[in-house]
């Protein structure tokens, strides 16, 4: 067997020290070996190759009205992607329906290029609320870089057979990087990802959340009947994937309403400045702030519902202890929260924490809730913040200030 040179493991990590960026959407630390400029250059030629025998046969938007159906629906889509990323206004946004009714797949490319196959549509019978799941979570890979990240990990796969296999090795680890961006599927992780961002977005766009979990329920029926499922293939449904979605519902429903009642904007690719709207609404404000993704955790903290189940956290917790502390001192009663959770420290002074903060920001039947459980568990020695070897109390005093903070709430 072919011994690794002795440099490549040091070479690989560099590379990976080198090219680690904050994901644009969630801000986790992904992998970005490459300019996402390059990747969505490379991505054009994907496309045009995708289309290229379809268009060859007439089978590219030969359907009008289906066609005109997917463009509405997309537009809203990407008038929302572009609030959350304001710089892909300059992405060359389009989509195209290709008519193929055996196919259920569906994709968006970095630089905003769509298709969606007929199939999917037709087979599943799908409402507009469900293609609108389909094509946000699509367009949420594209938003999150996925395309980028998993270039990137190609070229890392690259180095590694480029040492065992020589020249020939190489050609092979540009075989690889091609597969990994284009034919084959993203990991668990990225999925999850992109289920979270492509739900808001539709939900901003005005489509019911309700509609994820309803399409992968239809696709799961879908495969136990037909082997040409490649939107399946190439996008893993573990059991926890509806699960997962329904979870998100409530949190979007507000979402999904306010859009409802108000105007929907749409996206014109010709338009300037993202101006193109409703017929008869009210052209959106020249400079589109940035949107953030609605965090399920805070959501739930904010109903009461906040979990915290960490139990082996306190050294975390107590390198943030001067800084909770402060954020407490100071009234910043969101950041305290959201700092809280992170943590997830199940201990009383992070549960008195998440009842000051419920308290301060005007929720007090939440606040009622972690108050009582600041109180149970600072009588037992395990989850109190003051041990033989620790206090991480900040000068509170528990259960005293939880059972005060009780009685003063309305």
């Amino acid at each position: 067997m072919k011994r690794l040179p002795r440099w490549l493991p040091g070479a690989a990590l560099a590379a990976v020290l080198a090219g680690c960026a904050a994901n644009p959407m969630t801000g986790r630390s992904q992998i970005s070996l490459l300019p996402e400029s390059q990747v969505v250059a490379q991505a054009t030629q994907a496309y045009s190759a995708e289309l290229k025998p379809w268009r060859q046969k007439g089978r590219v938007n030969s359907d009008l009205a289906m066609m005109e159906r997917v463009n509405a629906i997309t537009n809203r889509l990407i008038y929302q992607a572009i609030r959350f990323r304001p710089d892909t206004a300059k992405w060359d946004w389009q989509v195209a329906v290709i008519d193929d009714a055996k196919t259920l797949n569906a994709f968006c490319l970095p630089g905003g290029r769509m298709a969606i196959y007929s199939g999917l549509i037709v087979k599943l019978e799908a409402t507009d609320d469900e293609i609108a799941q389909v094509m946000g979570h699509e367009i949420a890979h594209a938003l999150a870089n996925h395309g980028v990240e998993r270039m990137s990990q190609g070229m890392l796969g690259d180095i590694l057979v480029s040492a065992v296999g020589g020249s020939r090795g190489r050609q092979q680890g540009a075989q690889l990087a091609t597969l990994l961006f284009w034919q084959l599927p993203n990991s668990r992780d990225n999925e999850s990802e992109a289920d979270r961002i492509g739900i808001e977005v539709a939900a901003r766009a005005g489509y019911d959340p309700a509609a994820a979990p309803s399409l992968w329920r239809k696709m799961a029926a879908a495969n136990g009947g037909s082997a040409g499922l490649s939107f399946l293939s190439t996008h893993p449904a573990p059991k926890t994937r509806m699960a997962d979605l329904e979870r998100l519902v409530p949190d979007m429903r507000p979402l999904y309403l306010e859009a409802r009642s108000g105007p929907l904007y749409s996206y014109g690719r010709l338009a300037s400045n993202v101006r193109d709207v409703s017929p008869g609404a009210a052209p959106p404000p020249t400079s589109l702030k940035p949107l953030t993704l609605i965090s399920p955790t805070y959501e739930r903290f904010k109903r009461g519902e906040a979990v915290l189940d960490c139990t082996d956290c306190a050294l975390g917790f107590g390198g943030r202890s001067d800084a909770l502390r402060d954020l407490h001192a100071r009234g910043q009663w969101e950041a305290l929260a959201r700092e809280v959770l992170d943590l997830n420290y199940s201990q009383d002074i992070a549960w008195y924490y998440l009842g000051e903060a419920a308290r301060g920001l005007g929720q007090p039947a939440a606040a009622r809730r972690y108050y009582e459980q600041a109180m149970a568990l600072s009588g037992q020695r395990e989850t109190h913040c003051k041990g033989t070897f620790r206090d991480l109390c900040g000068g509170i005093r528990l259960p005293e200030a939880a059972r005060s903070a009780l009685g003063a709430l309305p």
